[in-house]
């Protein structure tokens, strides 16, 4: 077997195993799913890959999963190391994480189980936000002032430093969860040792970079607006070309800064008067449906691309857009549904390819808390950017959820 040796952060070696990796048998391969999602098993299934799933979210069984086991993730690397007993032998070729939570313990347990190596600080730092801060503001990226909540300064300072209102949200979370939003005069209720980030609030237009990444080289990014955030995207973006190359710089430098090596990464940017600036990266395959977008909008199954990306294999990617496509997520705030209008209408326009709707009349619809959270989807594709713009006003025109409180 050939090995070389990677000099981690705190001095000390590890071994990078090269020879799993090149292994595109099917009998070589046997994959741990750290935090599976329903398309990432559709493919291993789908090729006939031996897999097993760890989860900390009951869900379906998989029945072609040979082990599909519910704990927590822990976030500790000797927690990790003990959690991760039931899976011990099992050989596994391969670690792939499918969710934000599942990143740093699949980075972990790649070391563990001499699968395919990840650096565990790149994914502790694509998890958690002060650290990837701390570390991006080194390489010169542009981004909003922050400081972690541990923070020697007084509330009066701190609201000197970052303005009014501070963004407070937890340093290891995903989507909307947990943010708050602090005015001056009220407390920030700061905790020593909180886990917590505070970030300065800006108001800018928000867009986000989706990028796979072979061999530490860039194979392919999608740019994708957010129209209304948390509600509309359209993918591909259609900014102009300054913005575009300035995301696109933006991006290149993160990336490069983080050392990553593979993986499908989604990087989130403001848009403000001056250029892009950084928001935060995940090291895993973005929500929203933005995968589903890319499917139609570029003629590829994103799912086989991000599989055969985690594998080491080659993936033939296309050069540019095809279509131009539109998802709307559904959520008309918490109450009580009185009535669903629109739906046989959209179901029969032929621009719409996707159409779920979750809720019915009298459900209860709770609050929503995370971007994660709707009641139905939908995705339409256009053949430009303008018939996308008349295609999306038609569907809001005609589909409506009411609710009453």
């Amino acid at each position: 077997m050939s090995n070389t040796w990677i000099i981690s952060s705190n001095g000390s070696r590890d071994r990078l195993v090269h020879a799993r990796c090149k292994g595109t048998e099917l009998n070589d391969l046997r994959v741990l799913v750290v935090g599976p999602r329903p398309d990432l098993v559709r493919v291993l299934s789908k090729r006939g890959i031996a897999f097993d799933i760890w989860r900390e979210k009951k869900g379906r069984k998989v029945t072609t999963a040979g082990l599909d086991l519910l704990m927590p993730f822990p976030q500790k690397p000797v927690s990790i190391r003990k959690a991760l007993a039931p899976f011990s032998q099992r050989n596994y070729s391969h670690v792939i994480a499918g969710t934000e939570n599942g990143v740093h313990p699949a980075a972990i347990a790649r070391r563990v189980f001499q699968a395919r190596r990840s650096f565990a600080t790149t994914a502790l730092r694509c998890r958690d936000k002060l650290s990837m801060k701390q570390f991006l503001s080194r390489f010169d990226v542009p981004m909003t002032r922050f400081l972690p909540e541990y923070t020697t300064l007084s509330e009066q300072a701190i609201f000197d430093y970052l303005g009014s209102p501070v963004v407070k949200k937890k340093r290891k979370s995903s989507g909307s969860r947990g943010i708050a939003f602090i005015d001056k005069g009220s407390s920030l209720d700061l905790r020593p040792g909180g886990r917590n980030l505070l970030e300065q609030y800006i108001d800018f237009p928000e867009a986000s970079i989706e990028t796979f990444i072979q061999h530490g080289e860039i194979a392919f990014t999608n740019i994708t607006q957010y129209v209304t955030k948390g509600q509309v995207n359209f993918v591909p973006a259609c900014f102009d070309e300054t913005t575009v190359n300035a995301i696109q710089t933006l991006n290149k430098t993160v990336v490069s800064a983080l050392k990553i090596q593979w993986g499908l990464t989604h990087l989130e940017v403001y848009l403000t008067d001056k250029g892009p600036i950084f928001g935060e990266i995940a090291l895993r395959p973005p929500g929203g449906y933005i995968m589903d977008a890319l499917k139609y909008a570029y003629g590829f199954d994103p799912w086989e691309a991000f599989v055969a990306i985690e594998l080491g294999e080659p993936f033939s990617f296309p050069e540019r857009e095809r279509r131009y496509v539109s998802v709307e997520v559904f959520h008309p705030g918490e109450g009580t549904v009185t009535q669903i209008s629109g739906q046989d209408t959209l179901r029969n326009m032929a621009h719409v390819k996707a159409f779920k709707i979750n809720v019915g009349i009298g459900d209860v619809i709770q609050e929503r808390l995370g971007l994660g959270q709707d009641v139905g989807h939908l995705i339409a594709s256009s053949p430009s950017p303008e018939q996308r713009k008349e295609d999306f006003s038609k569907t809001k025109a005609f589909f409506r959820i009411q609710t009453t409180r």
